[in-house]
C-alpha cells in the first residue's frame, strides 16, 4: 500500500476517457518526477519546467 506524504499537489489526467485527479508529492525546487495515472496508466512528468534561454 502506498504511503501519502505531505505536502502534496494534485494532477488531473488529460486523457479524454479518464480525467482522474490524483495526488503527488510536492518536490524540492528544480527536481522532477515521473508519475503514472492510477486509473488509466498514462505517464506524466511533473512539475513541468519551462526551459527559457535568453
Amino acid at each position: 500500500m502506498a504511503r501519502i506524504v505531505r505536502p502534496t499537489w494534485a494532477i488531473r489526467c488529460v486523457q479524454s476517457g479518464c480525467k482522474c485527479l490524483f495526488e503527488v508529492v510536492a518536490l524540492e525546487d528544480g527536481k522532477q518526477q515521473e508519475v503514472v495515472c492510477p486509473n488509466c496508466g498514462e505517464h506524466y512528468v511533473y512539475p513541468a519546467i519551462n526551459d527559457k534561454q535568453d
